[in-house]
């Protein structure tokens, strides 16, 4: 299995079917779109339990129409948790600290960057940050 870097092509030559470098895919369009943001101030008693945050997370999916396919949660002592919810688009990813107010979300799809965009917004409104940072990345 060859290692690959940000920068780096395979090790042993293969016949070349579809890009593999950013300048090969200059003329493809993005196949996704994600969204990494840190929300910061949310009130603790959101973000605490997992028995909290999965209806959020639940809601958020549903709402922005994405095809959730299965999901994995895990509850820290005394409080916060992580989880992610695997999509057919792709995934939606969670990490709280209810002491700070903080929550990591990673937010990927493909196909209609929309989605990705609406599911933020979403949880924005579900979340209830005071302030936030995010980046929105083009993947592909």
């Amino acid at each position: 299995m060859a290692v690959l870097s940000a920068t780096s092509t395979p090790v042993s030559p293969s016949p070349k079917t579809t890009p593999t470098t950013p300048q090969d895919r200059q003329h493809l369009p993005p196949v996704g779109l994600h969204i990494i943001a840190d929300l910061y101030g949310v009130p603790a008693e959101r973000i605490a339990y997992v028995e909290d945050v999965v209806p959020i997370l639940e809601r958020i999916v549903r709402e922005a129409k994405l095809a959730r396919l299965g999901a994995n949660y895990h509850q820290f002592e005394p409080h916060g948790m992580t989880g992610v919810i695997l999509l057919a688009e792709s995934h939606l990813a969670i990490h709280t600290w209810p002491e700070t107010g903080l929550v990591n979300l990673d937010i990927f799809t493909c196909g209609d960057p929309e989605q990705a965009r609406e599911a933020f917004r979403l949880a924005l409104k579900y979340f209830q940050p005071a302030s936030y940072r995010h980046l929105v990345m083009e993947r592909g």
